[in-house]
């Protein structure tokens, strides 16, 4: 009996032994994700790009620190209070003296919004990021291009090779309005490749105004023209705030199709 007992248990740690030798060692992702696949995409999708741990300015333009972000805020909201008139004629007085009132960390905490991050395989926890939204076109002959409100730019449309060359070593999140036909959809770039050219404009709150864009305006805006619809479902254009990218990723009539985690961070 003893025997018996010392065979099988024997054979119990030849068998624990061998299956510890066929396993492969299992190795965590590291690292940003690939850009996303252009096979994936549709006319009229949408791309947020992330740069993992950095601080990004308000406006997403070029690099600088905090507190010279802070000053550049500061002028610009005090040179649009000096301008409401003209800037937005259609602010209230109550509306003028919150904007008036209004800090650059409010600013920046109401922009980026409260979302909690959560378990996201390229989650990236750090500095907050304001965002960007691109739109996406694809030509007749079947290549994508990125139409965008940049900094210092304005309006461009570039070929997706050139944007994921600059962008290289971003997360990048892809989204499309639900509930539309693929004709439908590609009216949004067709929409708006008429503003490329246009000024960039962080501080023009009127989303259905031409005259100059930021990111996620240029966004709102095409959709609104060419399919008559708020992407937000608020239909009234003339906002007393920023429409941010953050809050365009999270509508209702976005679906998500590459979501590498929670947008920004807290």
């Amino acid at each position: 009996m003893q025997d018996r007992r010392d065979y099988l248990r024997q054979m119990g740690g030849a068998f624990a032994l061998s299956l510890l030798a066929r396993s492969e060692p299992v190795r965590a992702v590291t690292g940003p994700p690939p850009m996303p696949d252009a096979k994936q995409f549709q006319s009229g999708d949408f791309l947020w790009p992330k740069k993992p741990g950095v601080f990004v300015p308000y406006d997403a333009g070029s690099p600088r620190p905090v507190d010279a972000d802070k000053v550049k805020w500061y002028e610009e909201r005090d040179r649009f209070i000096a301008n409401v008139a003209n800037r937005a004629p259609y602010f209230t007085p109550a509306q003028t003296e919150r904007m008036r009132k209004l800090t650059y960390e409010e600013f920046r905490e109401r922009y980026t919004g409260t979302r909690k991050p959560g378990g996201g395989t390229y989650s990236v926890s750090g500095p907050i990021y304001v965002g960007h939204v691109a739109i996406i076109d694809i030509d007749e002959a079947g290549a994508p291009w990125i139409i965008e409100a940049l900094w210092g730019r304005g309006v461009i449309r570039r070929p997706y090779t050139d944007w994921t060359t600059e962008r290289a070593g971003e997360v990048v999140w892809l989204g499309r309005l639900a509930k539309l036909s693929v004709a439908d959809r590609a009216k949004i770039p067709a929409e708006a490749r008429k503003h490329v050219g246009k000024p960039y404009d962080f501080w023009n709150f009127n989303l259905n105004d031409d005259t100059g864009f930021y990111c996620t305006k240029l966004a709102w805006m095409s959709a609104f023209r060419s399919l008559n619809i708020a992407v937000d479902d608020d239909l009234n254009p003339k906002r007393a705030f920023w429409f941010s990218p953050k809050q365009l990723l999270y509508v209702a009539r976005v679906t998500r199709l590459i979501d590498p985690g929670p947008y920004g961070t807290r």
